[in-house]
């Protein structure tokens, strides 16, 4: 056997869904008294921790000898586990990882593979009466285009709808903290009559949360999606109050978004270079899955690389995709970058970012971040322009009620509404 660590989370899966984490490794030399920090034998390497899957291969980094080393790992959301461990000629060291959050109540395991139908209430519903529920998830189809400046309208319809919708789920006692599998959704074709869907998450018609659900996103051995919710408190005005994110499965993306969603892209490209994945390559595979290839879009725009014939990527993401906001707020942002006032690049970007704003909420928070910056940046550039104008104020109320550490945009639907109209 190899000289080796092992990168293990806790049986008790409370460090949430496998990731991909940047591992460096420093050996430790000298005595106890006055050690000494060599030059690093690992550094930011990608390695995977969390459940396994069959296409993901164990987490371990292999060491040049036996020794004293000191491990530093670096979680997407910002944080670092370091920790000095010993490790024996010929030996793998198992390093646990801590728990990142409270245990949740984990239905996955019980969540069947097959889709939901519409407005049928499953078996394992039938024993909740919805009128006493303690938490409601419902999905929401969106029929029609609805732009940013609409989505004030829609948000309130959406919470006051009571026909044609879908219970995704529902629990009498749902306790501080739960999270279940959301169905998984195939879908014929993301071009010819794909329509937009949302996830409404609520105890009744009090602190609803809204979330655009990325429906036919289909990982091949495992829910693509889970709904991750958590309270405060169980009785008094906290216990109407849910704090939710929605958490994508694949270690490869998932990272990628949380590391983008901090505006960490030297971490993020890192994780893209890793065996596992490369998420530009999903530019080239944009008909198989359009919110992918805008995660690579992000990570090309933000970056401070000259894209050359690659813009034509996400300039095809923006045309063939016609419902989806984050094609063009990423190819609008890139050239704004590159542009100059007043020339046709820069023109070209206001076209790109009006047009987001056509296409209505964000699929991801760091689109819902860059576009405002956008739209402010244009209106700097010409204060009398009122269509960048009134569409900056849209996107800039969407942008003050959305969870800001969210991968995957989330609007705290009564905040959004209490906000004064532009």
């Amino acid at each position: 056997m190899n000289t080796e660590i092992r990168f293990v989370a806790p049986v008790d899966k409370s460090f949430g869904p496998a990731r991909e984490l940047l591992c460096s490794v420093w050996p430790i030399a000298g005595s106890e008294s006055q050690p000494s920090i060599g030059e690093p034998v690992v550094t930011n390497a990608p390695v995977l921790v969390g459940a396994s899957t069959a296409h993901f291969a164990d987490a371990t980094v292999e060491l040049p000898a036996a020794g004293n080393y000191l491990v530093d790992l670096g979680l997407p959301n910002g944080t670092s586990v370091r920790r000095v461990i010993s490790v024996a000629e010929g030996k793998q060291y198992q390093m646990v990882m801590p728990s990142l959050r409270l245990p949740t109540t984990d239905f996955s395991a019980h969540t069947p593979r097959a889709s939901l139908v519409p407005r049928v209430i499953s078996a394992a519903l039938k024993s909740v009466h919805l009128q006493d529920a303690d938490l409601k998830v419902k999905g929401i189809g969106q029929p029609l285009a609805v732009s940013l400046q609409g989505l004030r309208e829609f948000a309130a319809g959406a919470v006051a709808q009571a026909n044609d919708v879908e219970i995704l789920h529902a629990a009498k006692d749902a306790g501080l903290s739960h999270s279940f599998a959301l169905p998984d959704r195939p879908v014929d074709s993301f071009r010819q009559g794909y329509l937009r869907q949302w996830i409404l998450v609520a105890a009744g018609k009090r602190h609803p949360t809204l979330i655009p659900y990325p429906v036919g996103w289909i990982e091949r051995d495992f829910h693509a999606f889970t709904l991750a919710i958590h309270r405060k408190a169980l009785e008094g005005g906290e216990a109407a109050k849910w704090s939710v994110e929605l958490k994508l499965m694949n270690p490869v993306y998932g990272s990628l978004i949380e590391h983008l969603t901090r505006r960490d892209l030297a971490s993020g490209e890192e994780v893209s270079r890793s065996q596992r994945g490369v998420a530009t390559q999903m530019l080239y595979e944009k008909e198989d899955n359009p919110f992918a290839a805008a995660v690579g879009a992000y990570l090309l725009a933000l970056g401070q690389k000259n894209l050359g014939s690659q813009v034509q990527w996400m300039t095809n993401l923006t045309t063939r995709f016609e419902w989806l906001p984050d094609g063009p707020i990423a190819a609008g942002w890139y050239r704004l970058r590159i542009a100059r006032s007043g020339t046709a690049e820069w023109q070209d970007a206001r076209s790109l970012m009006l047009l987001a704003c056509t296409r209505g909420l964000p699929y991801f928070t760091i689109g819902l971040h860059v576009l405002v910056e956008g739209m402010t940046l244009l209106n700097m550039a010409d204060p009398e322009d009122e269509e960048v104008r009134g569409a900056l104020a849209a996107a800039r109320a969407a942008d003050v009620a959305c969870v800001r550490n969210r991968p995957f945009t989330t609007l705290q639907v009564s905040r959004f509404l209490g906000l004064p109209v532009a």
